[in-house]
Parts: structure tokens; C-alpha cells; sequence
């Protein structure tokens, strides 16, 4: 089969490989679309080469099953990579990617992939695989993981700082909930992108006093919500200071340091911060109904190529010149 790897300095490889075989519990999985995440970026420019196959975000049919229970062959099915040992108090609480014996399950730039049938989750028939992986994916299972843990209502004014894959997927969400929204970000392809998804403003950092702004726009008081979606160490501060008294802050994804004032940000303000790394699979089936009640993610969709072609998708990607891009095999 091809896959594709990670070779070094900003190259991907596709290469012949050998199908995998499903082991006791796993299946085989014909992957029909992935999606490409920011958290690759520092791999893919790396210096050095990867014997891995990355690729995170997949939905694909079942084509073998190795002594699994409760899946089919033919089914069609999203991925919840996040694997647990089925017994731990983060297991048995539905949250197995806290599992101290948990796997994380990659594979999906390639035409097979074999993973543990408990990460396989039902993908309904009238949702594309294009769409089955932003909402069975990181773009809008992981900012609405935060969404939910923070109690976005209606009435919320919400801040996004950066316009990636999460961030547009955030305000997605947004826009579905019936929130007031802004976004923060540079690169003008990603502001007018998120833009044309609902926000009433795109404000420019670079060009601009951010938190003046959204302060202006707030009557001063600063946004109800603050969605941290950048792996930039700035945004960390902008979403703090844009947050009102008695605000709720997410840090949503991967950063990896960033510099905090307490007092000012935090203790004085009596914030209410989280940390937002993944989704659950409760989180998957509560974000199927509202797709059964109109969200949908697939504008968020920029670009798709295919397996042979993936050393392309991620040069757009990395440029920043694109929303989602998809790896998506024949029948996408």
C-alpha cells in the first residue's frame, strides 16, 4: 500500500509499504479522508526523517476485524485516536486520553490503517467523509470539548485568537450557539476565511492594538469567553488581557511555553482558565445531534489532494494559505 512520511526539512515521502494486519481486538481500516493538523508542523519541519505514518484525523470503512465486538465490516467510521487501558478511573469516566496506559493511534496518510476497534466511532451514512473528519477530528471535536466544559450560552461575547483548522472550527461553533464572536489573526487568508463563517469582526495583530480593540468593541468590558487556538506564545497574554472580569479563558490544542502575569490576568480578574487538549467520544455523539440540527463544517474546507500528492498539501498548509486541508482518497 502507499503511505506517507515525514522525510526531513519540510519534505514528505509516499512510499510502498506492507498492509498492516489487524492484531486481537483491532481493525483494519481503508482510510477514505484525513486531515492535516498543526501539532504535525514541528515534525514535518524537523530535521529528521520518520519510520512513523503521521496523520492523526481519519474516517474511513472497516474492511477486516480480528475478534473485535461491536464493529462491522463495510462500516463506515470516524477515529477517536485516544486509546485506555478500560479500567482507570480516566477509562471508566469516559476520558480514556488521561490513561496512564493509553495509546495514541496514528497512520492516516495511507490507504490502510489497523487500530483497536474501541477507537472506532459510527460515521451516519449522509455525512461525507470530508465532513466525518472535521467532526470526528480535531477542528471541532477539540474547541468543542472547551465550548462545553466552559458553558458557552448565547448570550457570550467570544474572542478566537488564531484562525487555523481550531480556530475556524471554534468559530464555527460559535456562530452555531448564537454567540457574538471576533477573531484574532495575521494572516489574511485565514481572518477573511473565518470572516465569511460568522464573526463580526477580524482584527489584525499585527496592525493593530488587539486588546484595545476588543475592549472598544466590549464597551469596555472585554469578552465573556477568550479562545486561546494558536500555538504562539502572544496570544496566551491577548487572551487574558481581552477576558472580562469573571471570564472564561481556553487553551485549546498544543503550545508549548508561554509568560503569564498572575495578578493582573488571572487574580484580580477571578478568571476561570482550562486546558483543552483532545475530545471524548460522549463529546463525538453530542456533536453528531447538532449536526442533525444544522451545524456544518464543511466550509472550513479549503484544499484536497490526493495520498500521491501529499508533500504538496502540507507545503500549502504550512504557508498558512489555506483552512482545512484533506487527504482524501478515491470516492471522497
Amino acid at each position: 500500500m502507499k503511505a506517507a512520511f515525514f522525510a526531513g526539512q519540510g519534505r514528505v515521502e509516499v512510499r510502498e509499504v506492507p498492509r498492516p494486519e489487524p492484531g486481537p481486538g483491532e481493525v483494519l481500516l481503508r482510510v477514505r479522508a484525513s486531515g492535516l493538523c498543526g501539532s504535525e508542523l514541528h515534525a514535518y519541519r524537523g530535521q529528521r526523517s520518520s519510520e512513523d505514518i503521521p496523520g492523526h484525523e481519519m474516517v474511513g470503512e472497516v474492511v477486516a476485524v480480528n475478534g473485535a465486538r461491536g464493529v462491522t465490516i463495510g462500516e463506515r467510521v470516524a477515529v477517536q485516536i485516544m486509546s485506555g487501558c478500560g479500567r482507570c478511573l480516566h477509562c471508566l469516566a469516559g476520558d480514556p486520553e488521561h490513561c496512564a496506559e493509553g495509546g495514541l493511534h496514528t497512520g492516516g496518510y495511507a490507504e490502510y490503517v489497523a487500530l483497536p476497534a474501541e477507537c472506532c466511532l459510527p460515521l451516519p451514512q449522509e455525512i461525507t467523509w470530508g465532513e466525518g473528519v472535521l467532526l470526528g477530528g480535531d477542528t471541532i471535536g477539540t474547541p468543542y470539548h472547551a465550548l462545553y466544559r466552559l458553558g458557552l450560552n448565547a448570550a457570550d461575547t467570544a474572542a478566537v485568537f488564531g484562525c487555523g483548522p481550531v480556530g475556524l472550527g471554534a468559530v464555527t461553533l460559535l456562530r452555531f450557539f448564537g454567540a457574538r464572536a471576533f477573531t484574532v489573526e495575521p494572516i489574511a487568508y485565514r481572518r477573511e476565511l473565518a470572516c465569511q463563517l460568522g464573526p463580526e469582526v477580524g482584527i489584525d495583530p499585527t496592525a493593530e492594538d488587539t486588546v484595545a480593540r476588543i475592549k472598544g468593541l466590549t464597551e469596555g468590558r472585554g469578552v465573556d469567553v477568550a479562545l486561546d487556538c494558536s500555538g504562539v506564545a502572544a496570544t496566551t497574554g491577548m487572551a487574558l488581557d481581552s477576558a472580562a472580569i469573571h471570564g472564561r479563558v481556553a487553551f485549546i490544542g498544543e503550545k508549548q511555553e508561554a509568560a503569564i502575569r498572575p495578578s493582573p490576568q488571572f487574580i484580580r480578574k477571578e478568571l476561570t482558565a482550562i486546558g483543552s487538549w483532545y475530545f471524548t467520544g460522549a463529546d463525538y455523539f453530542r456533536i453528531l445531534g447538532l449536526y442533525k440540527r444544522g451545524l456544518h463544517a464543511s466550509g472550513l474546507i479549503t484544499h484536497r489532494f490526493p495520498l500521491e500528492e501529499a508533500d504538496r498539501a502540507f507545503a500549502i498548509f504550512a504557508s498558512g494559505q489555506s483552512g482545512k486541508v484533506l487527504i482524501a482518497q478515491e470516492g471522497e
